[in-house]
Formats: C-alpha cells, sequence, structure tokens
C-alpha cells in the first residue's frame, strides 16, 4: 500500500474528529440540577433544571456557596449557607453524602432534596472550583413534613460534628 495516495488534513478547522466539549457543553446534556463555583463558593454555572429547583436564577458570581434561596434541616431549622454541603466541601476538602435537607423556592413553596458536592482539584491536588449534582427527593411524605427530623438521617451539623464523610442513604 503506498502512503502516498492517502491525502491527511490535519488543520481542518470544520473537522470534528478531535471535537472536545467545553465543560458547560457536558453540563447542559446532564437532566439534574447541576451547578459549580470557584473555589471561594461564587457560583460560575447552573443549568435550567437547577433554576426550575431553586425557583428563581441567581446571577453568576453574586450569589455564594449554592443559589438556593433559604436552606433548611431536615427538621425544619435553617441552615445558613455558609454551612451547606459545598461550603464544607470547598472549605474542608471533603464532600458530605447522603444529607438530606431541604430548601424554600422564593414563592415560600419547600422541597427536600440530596446534594452530592465535590472538589474540583488542579493538577497538584489544590481545590480550584466545586460542582454539585442536587437530586430532588420524591417521597411526598418528606416533602410536606421538612419540619419534624428524619428518622434514621442525621441532620447535616450532626453529620459535621461527628466527622461524618458518608452516611447511607
Amino acid at each position: 500500500m503506498d502512503t502516498n495516495d492517502f491525502a491527511y488534513d490535519f488543520d481542518a478547522p470544520d473537522s470534528d474528529w478531535n471535537y472536545e466539549p467545553s465543560r458547560a457543553d457536558l453540563f447542559r446534556q446532564i437532566d439534574a440540577p447541576l451547578y459549580t463555583t470557584d473555589s471561594d463558593g461564587w457560583l460560575t454555572y447552573y443549568n435550567d433544571a437547577a433554576a426550575q429547583l431553586w425557583g428563581f436564577r441567581p446571577v453568576l458570581g453574586k450569589a455564594r456557596w449554592c443559589g438556593s434561596w433559604r436552606l433548611f434541616e431536615a427538621d425544619g431549622t435553617p441552615l445558613p449557607h455558609e454551612l451547606s454541603p459545598m461550603a464544607v466541601t470547598l472549605r474542608e476538602g471533603r464532600a458530605p453524602r447522603g444529607i438530606q435537607i431541604g430548601l424554600e423556592q422564593p414563592d415560600g413553596s419547600r422541597m427536600a432534596f440530596m446534594p452530592y458536592p465535590t472538589a474540583l482539584r488542579d493538577g497538584e491536588g489544590a481545590v480550584v472550583g466545586g460542582c454539585n449534582i442536587l437530586l430532588k427527593v420524591e417521597r411526598p411524605s418528606l416533602r410536606v413534613t421538612l419540619r419534624r427530623p428524619l428518622r434514621g438521617r442525621p441532620t447535616l451539623r450532626a453529620a459535621q460534628l461527628a466527622g461524618m464523610h458518608r452516611c447511607s442513604a
């Protein structure tokens, strides 16, 4: 086979053989509510599903730790944003898992969800940002009863105080 019979054009700008989508392009394909932050916790991206869950569209770079209007422990106790799972992940480099918390939308409606924050790290291992997928709890009994403690599930503060890294979900 004579290799001179083949024409290679590695500089073709319209060639998609080596296409690599941006992070935002990849995140847009995920149906679950998802957002990212920088290393200080300022929102840098969120998808439409996250805006729908939050009930509004926070301004990028102005909202910190998460886009939720208000957060609550499972027992209804207000949870300051600076103690949210994303804040813990970015400050401590560990990700609280298996925790259910509640959010309140600007219209006053509340719902339970499970956050799955993950620290984004550079080549040396330093935290450069965070990514969080929020899974809405679809069991109506949990959505309605955010004021009562959930049996068998620790609150976020209890998990932080106990130094828990993983909770059974």
